[in-house]
């Protein structure tokens, strides 16, 4: 028989043994140890299914109870940042102890220098004219 893992399963192949020990009193003296264990831990499986959905539902109702307090608190949090900007000023490096970024100056970007190769003076290479050519624009 293949193995019963789901807990409607279970419950329906226990309360199923135990209708059929019932049915069958010639057996009932054999194996009445087992089925009153059998009973009782039918009992306590239930009990504790019951339980489980009950604490499930409890789960749910924190974890949604949690969420509020989250957005509660992520709120204040803002509220209180808001108020200390306000009061210290914007640029203040003292926002950094309440984990905000002051206003700082820029730095500038500089140009990159390009470095000519070896021997050459910058504007003067083979072919290349340094005075304005004499030519007339037409």
């Amino acid at each position: 028989m293949p193995e019963v893992n789901s807990y409607p399963d279970i419950t329906d192949d226990w309360e199923g043994l135990l209708g059929a020990a019932e049915k069958n009193p010639d057996l009932l003296p054999v194996i009445e140890a087992e089925r009153q264990a059998l009973k009782e831990t039918l009992t306590e499986f239930q009990g504790l299914r019951r339980r489980q959905e009950e604490l499930g539902a409890l789960r749910q109702a924190v974890t949604q109870q949690l969420k509020e307090a989250v957005a509660r608190g992520r709120d204040l949090a803002m509220r209180i940042r808001s108020l200390a900007r306000g009061k210290i000023g914007p640029k203040s490096e003292l926002l950094v102890h309440w984990r905000m970024i002051p206003i700082r100056k820029r730095a500038r970007k500089t140009a990159p220098v390009v470095k000519p190769p070896d021997g050459e003076v910058p504007g003067t290479s083979a072919g290349a004219s340094t005075s304005p050519s004499t030519k007339p624009v037409v």
